[in-house]
């Protein structure tokens, strides 16, 4: 699995995500994936950008909404449930014609 970030039609901060590392938890969302985005998020402090990822519950869960706070990443806030919402989708869709 990849987990990438499109940025003003420039790719920026990804990672593959191996099978060792095992099924995506809350935990290792925070470790492996957040640390790109904290970083990414502290060089682009005055871009005014905001961090947007869909519901999987391992995302959304108390730890990582409490690190975005505290790391001052603002981020958007789906409704659960709500494919049609989220650009990401549609970013995948439309980028899978160009690969």
């Amino acid at each position: 699995m990849f987990h990438g970030t499109i940025v003003d039609s420039k790719k920026e901060p990804g990672i593959f995500w191996e099978k060792e590392l095992g099924n995506i938890n809350s935990t290792k969302y925070n470790e492996y994936i957040l640390l790109k985005v904290e970083q990414f998020f502290r060089e682009h402090a005055e871009e005014g950008y905001i961090f947007m990822q869909d519901n999987a519950p391992s995302y959304c869960s108390y730890k990582i909404r409490t690190n975005l706070y505290l790391q001052q990443i603002p981020y958007i806030k789906f409704p659960p449930y709500s494919p049609d919402l989220n650009l990401i989708e549609h970013v995948w869709n439309w980028m899978k014609n160009w690969i």
